[in-house]
């Protein structure tokens, strides 16, 4: 019974995954045609594309990480490796958004509070999510350890 519920449950994640990934690439395409301004499309081009495309390098690796959920094998070592190069990626989408909060306060002199606090959230969500990974990233390499082990003792 629990083997069917992960394999159901990672189905449905890597399903709504592809569908992000889908939704994402056109909206992506589209965003020069909506930013008339000379200003907002450098931005876009320096600071949310990058970020859109480390997003989509997550989503992907997660569609990877899933699979392995459907074949019931979570505990192996592409799996460690993936989630440390996804905690890797967070960290430079933190080290961008807090490069686009320095160039607001520094650069272009904006004291909007709303900017400021979206872009502070965005940092530090992004940090805590890259170390969140990079933990998992080590308890999931334990485990394969204690599991090959294991598999070497029966």
């Amino acid at each position: 019974m629990q083997k069917n519920n992960n394999q159901k449950t990672g189905k449905i994640i890597k399903i709504l995954l592809i569908i992000g990934m889908i939704i994402s690439i056109p909206i992506m395409g589209i965003i020069p045609f909506l930013l008339k301004h000379s200003i907002s499309l450098i931005h876009a081009i320096l600071i949310i594309y990058p970020n859109g495309i480390l997003m989509l390098v997550i989503i992907w690796e997660f569609i990877k990480l899933f699979k392995s959920l459907e074949m019931n094998n979570p505990f192996n070592h592409n799996n460690v490796k993936i989630l440390k190069n996804t905690g890797t990626i967070s960290f430079i989408m933190s080290s961008i958004w807090f490069i686009d909060l320095l160039d607001l306060l520094l650069v272009i002199k904006n004291y909007y509070i709303n900017y400021i606090i979206v872009l502070l959230f965005l940092t530090l969500l992004f940090i805590g999510v890259g170390i969140s990974l990079y933990i998992l990233s080590a308890l999931f390499k334990q485990a394969t350890d204690y599991k090959e082990e294991n598999d070497l003792t029966i």
